[in-house]
């Protein structure tokens, strides 16, 4: 089976660019196993690269890695074509228009590879242009969906026009009509999206986890020459690691550590985040920095050892489908804190974990339970659920019997009566 899926540059052989996200890890994790243990499966990866001052009617795909079983290609489009959709006016109404150009060169490119399947891993603007093109190539799709779009473009809405993000809107529903598969991280999603965003049928949807190696994460650093942090054992160390933005309220973290200041409590923060360094950001960016200790980006080896090396670990988010920090905290036993807001909360309220849901906006709450909670430990019983669903060989059994089926299905021939 030849698979065609959207890629990510941090997950190209000597990227100097460490993963950051599920989709990212998603990506490197499967394609590895594919790789490694299915010699009939080849994967075909597919990114873009917005360039500012390329004309919107130039679009370039070239080749860029290629080995066993596995090449990647990169589209170089104009930045100024995603504008058109997020900017849009109400006079623009069909973005199969304004992306005319590339989903023309994408659809070409499917036909070309002669690809079984397409596989949209998450969602947004270049996953809506494969999608189009997999449609007008006759292609099979399978969207996995890693977070839901339309929430975060309501979070983030003061980036886009009305009307720019009723288009985008519109494209996300279009994934639940066009993919012969929905495959959803956890039921908690699932819902969410059926009740707000599209509700598809039923025989085209299906639960999925995200599958995370837990052996080989907590095994990271334990053989090389970089130890833990060495934080001072003193004071209780409580950490995130999250990307800067509104879902993962930094907000409260950053409350949270003021107030703990402020009460002279014996607690150090610290925090695993990329801020962009802009003139918007630079006054968020110094407070932050001012109670929080801010650790740049790390590959896998250092986020294993952050983990181990912290006491706690918290995640007040506003709204996030399955976050990879959950995992990797529970690979390393590390104690960990999330939000209702979280893909998890479900299984934390049903095996001894209500305990470790945190609200993500009351601070004093969340203070009187920090402190009830510092030197205790993850029910065993929910540490094991997570694991056992979560556990990556079943997980990518299950997403290459999806991929079958669909293809299957979808080469069969059609029935008469």
């Amino acid at each position: 089976m030849r698979i065609l899926s959207n890629g990510f540059p941090t997950n190209m052989p000597n990227s100097e660019n460490v993963s950051q996200g599920g989709p990212a890890n998603f990506t490197k994790l499967f394609v590895g196993h594919i790789v490694s243990n299915h010699k009939e499966h080849e994967w075909v990866g597919v990114m873009f690269k917005g360039v500012k001052r390329l004309p919107s009617d130039s679009v370039r795909l070239q080749k860029v890695f290629s080995s066993t079983r596995r090449n990647y290609y990169c589209l170089r489009i104009s930045s100024q074509l995603f504008r058109m959709v997020t900017r849009a006016t109400n006079a623009e109404k069909d973005p199969s228009l304004m992306l005319k150009k590339p989903i023309e060169r994408l659809t070409a490119f499917v036909k070309k590879q002669k690809s079984n399947v397409v596989f949209l891993n998450g969602f947004g603007i270049f996953n809506w242009m494969l999608l189009k093109a997999a449609e007008a190539a006759g292609v099979p799709v399978v969207i996995q969906h890693a977070g839901i779009w339309t929430k975060e473009v309501d979070m983030h809405k003061d980036l886009y026009t009305k009307h720019g993000r009723k288009l985008m809107k519109d494209m996300e529903r279009d994934s639940t009509r066009l993919a012969q598969a929905e495959i959803f991280l956890n039921v908690w999603s699932k819902n969410y999206y059926q009740r707000n965003i599209a509700v598809g049928s039923k025989h085209k949807t299906v639960v999925i986890p995200l599958p995370f190696d837990f052996a080989t994460f907590q095994q990271l650093g334990t053989d090389t020459n970089s130890p833990t942090v060495a934080f001072d054992k003193e004071f209780f160390h409580i950490g995130t690691i999250a990307r800067w933005d509104k879902i993962k309220n930094h907000k409260m973290i950053l409350a949270i550590a003021k107030m703990a200041k402020k009460r002279s409590l014996p607690w150090k923060f610290h925090s695993v985040v990329a801020i962009p360094d802009s003139k918007k950001h630079r006054g968020a960016r110094a407070e932050y920095a001012k109670y929080i200790n801010v650790i740049p980006p790390v590959d896998r080896v250092g986020i294993s050892n952050f983990c181990k090396s912290v006491d706690l670990l918290v995640l007040p988010s506003l709204f996030d489908v399955s976050p990879t920090v959950v995992l990797e905290a529970l690979a390393t036993d590390t104690p960990i804190m999330i939000s209702p807001n979280t893909g998890y909360v479900h299984d934390f309220y049903a095996h001894g974990g209500k305990s470790w849901v945190i609200g993500p906006k009351n601070v004093k709450a969340a203070i009187r339970r920090i402190s009830s909670l510092l030197g205790k430990h993850i029910p065993i019983t929910l540490k094991k659920q997570i694991i056992s669903k979560h556990d990556h060989k079943k997980v990518l059994a299950s997403y290459l019997d999806v991929f079958t089926r669909v293809v299957e299905t979808s080469s069969a021939p059609a029935q008469t009566n």
